[in-house]
């Protein structure tokens, strides 16, 4: 009985860590950006999309994430949460909501749209002062987008 019910829990845990919202650690220079099929391979702009299931598509870039959203269609409905590389904490995932984000074309992203993304103002503020740029929230991602 104890192993039965052992079993259960076992399932019942592995089940509910399936379908976290949280993202993974992306493996650069393993995993394959899901819109360009590209590897990830620089670990200030990897991106992740988390499905209410649990599925998790990976980007190597935002500009990868934003036109797979929109050429896909997706609204908030289809996914449970979005992160972006914290381009002043390398490899570190951040809230892509919460991001704060400069475009720069002396900045160059992997994709080409120059974009990146920090976590806080004074990481924003770094970045600015040494190469200047515009500031931007993630729905501003699509209008750039949608200019390219």
């Amino acid at each position: 009985m104890k192993k039965t019910i052992l079993l259960i829990n076992l399932y019942l845990m592995s089940f509910l860590v399936g379908c976290s919202n949280e993202p993974r650690p992306i493996n650069y220079g393993t995993d394959e950006c899901d819109y360009c099929k590209m590897k990830v391979m620089d670990n200030k702009y990897g991106a992740e999309l988390v499905t209410e299931k649990g599925k998790i598509y990976i980007y190597d870039s935002i500009e990868c994430m934003v036109n797979y959203i929109s050429s896909e269609k997706l609204s908030d409905k289809d996914y449970a949460s979005i992160w972006v590389g914290n381009y002043a904490n390398p490899g570190i995932l951040i809230d892509a909501s919460k991001g704060i984000y400069l475009k720069n074309d002396n900045i160059r992203s992997p994709m080409g749209l120059n974009v990146l993304a920090v976590e806080t103002n004074t990481e924003f503020q770094k970045i600015y002062s040494e190469n200047g740029g515009e500031k931007l929230t993630f729905n501003d991602l699509f209008r750039l987008i949608d200019e390219e």
